[in-house]
């Protein structure tokens, strides 16, 4: 790479993004490599045919080195109502990895990751391909079932302009 391909500076790419809306959730995993969460706000659908999502994530965060021994991740979107949730699984309070499970609702789907019943949806995963990217490692994870709270209203925790927020429905025009 020359020095003109080396685009915009770190501190720029982040302002920028800050301004986008993105969903909040907590990754979660167990297997041979124990259990682990984290919260992630680079996540995204794929396709539908199979059903994949993908997940960026830190290669210093911990929960990586997990995922890549388990092979198995559950993407939980969370709702308004648990900042709290994610501000643990962000490592505030700096609550030992086990103990964090132990606050909320926690089951398990298909693959044994942790789902929390109190998001608005769960995707349980397989992952079936890992690349390094930069600073991060992009994760494909074939979805094998879903936990989606759809009787009830509840509103969706996103990030923007660094702090949390929520989202309201529109009026059609």
């Amino acid at each position: 790479m020359n020095e003109q391909d080396t685009g915009i500076s770190v501190p720029e790419f982040r302002d920028a993004l800050a301004r986008a809306v993105t969903a909040v959730t907590v990754v979660t995993t167990d297997g041979p490599g124990g259990m682990a969460g984290v919260t992630c706000s680079a996540v995204a659908s794929v396709c539908d045919t199979p059903p994949t999502v993908l997940v960026c994530m830190n290669r210093r965060s911990y929960v990586n080195g997990v995922i890549k021994t388990n092979d198995v991740l559950c993407v939980n979107w969370l709702s308004s109502q648990q900042r709290g949730t994610s501000d643990l699984f962000a490592g505030v309070g700096a609550v030992p990895m086990k103990d964090r499970f132990e606050q909320g609702n926690w089951r398990t789907l298909s693959t044994g990751a942790p789902y929390s019943e109190d998001a608005m949806i769960a995707l349980d995963c397989r992952v079936v391909s890992a690349m390094e990217v930069g600073t991060h490692s992009v994760f494909l994870a074939r979805v094998l079932a879903t936990k989606a709270h759809v009787e009830e209203h509840r509103d969706p925790l996103v990030y923007c302009k660094r702090t949390y927020a929520t989202t309201q429905p529109t009026a059609h025009a």
